[in-house]
Formats: C-alpha cells, structure tokens, sequence
C-alpha cells in the first residue's frame, strides 16, 4: 500500500520553467527513453511549442510530474502524462489532467486525442475520454518506403486497367 502523500507539498506550475535535465531524467526512470535519445536542446524546444504543459515538483524541487498538450488552433493531443514512480497512486497524475481539461475547456479545440498504452483502466474515462477502437494509426517510417524525390511523395504505383 502507497503512503498518502499530502498535495499541499507538491506545486503544481502551469507552462512555467521546467528544469529538462529533470524531464529527461524522468522520461528515462519511467522507461520512455532507454536509448537516451532526448537532448537538452530538443526538449526545451519540446516545451516552447507545446500549447500547455503543467509540472509538479517537491517542497525539494524535485521533478515528479508533468502532462502537455500540442497541436494546432482546431486540434489538440494530450501527451506525456507522467508520474515519477514513487509517487503514483498519490493524486499527481489526475491533478495535471484538471490543469490539461481546463486548458482543454478554455482553448475549445474541434478535436482532441489521447494515445493510452498505461494499462490504467478508467483513468481517462474520468476526464471525458472515451475509447475509440481502430481510429488511430501510428507511423513507422520502414526502409522500404521511398519518397520520390522529385515532388516529395511516395512513387507513383503502376496504373491497372479494368
């Protein structure tokens, strides 16, 4: 059983400085780095396009929290809701959902997404998520797949006649 954890001494600080070294470090304790891919450079980069983001951090100034949304005017996607392990269960999660569906109600985008791979059953649900089975499509650039160069698509495949 998770010790309750009293909110009141973790901040919660909507688009405000987050330090990347600690997000980078945190995507990596979570799993969502094992290559060590994220630069300091790119995740600031990260941040400055992202519509929203909220951060909670110890009495310490530890970071052990965070949720973001990117997109555009009209659509939005729900990205990277994290909590650092010793501190799930706990309520940090579900408080940066609040901030990301407040930012959600004020912004009124057309269309906004949510990949889900937590296995957390209903966590989403409770925000006004709904599942959506075979609507998503995921991207995987395969070495077979050649743009042409010429006009930047893919090549033309060959005209079939009836």
């Amino acid at each position: 059983m998770h010790e309750q954890v009293d909110l009141a001494d973790i901040t919660f600080s909507e688009n405000g400085d987050v330090d990347v070294a600690q997000l980078n470090a945190l995507y990596r304790l979570i799993g969502w780095d094992r290559s060590n891919r994220r630069t300091a450079a790119e995740t600031a980069e990260m941040l400055k396009v992202s519509h929203y983001y909220i951060a909670a951090h110890t009495a310490d100034g530890v970071l052990i929290g965070f949720a973001r949304v990117c997109g555009d005017p009209y659509v939005a996607q729900v990205l990277d809701v994290i909590t650092h392990p010793e501190y799930r269960h706990r309520g940090v999660a579900t408080k940066c959902m609040r901030g990301v569906v407040a930012h959600l109600q004020r912004a009124r985008y057309v269309s906004v997404t949510l990949t889900d791979g937590s296995g957390l059953e209903g966590f989403y649900e409770r925000f006004g998520f709904q599942v959506f089975n075979d609507i998503a499509r995921i991207w995987k650039p395969a070495m077979e797949t050649k743009l042409n160069d010429r006009a930047g698509s893919l090549p033309n495949p060959p005209l079939q006649r009836p």
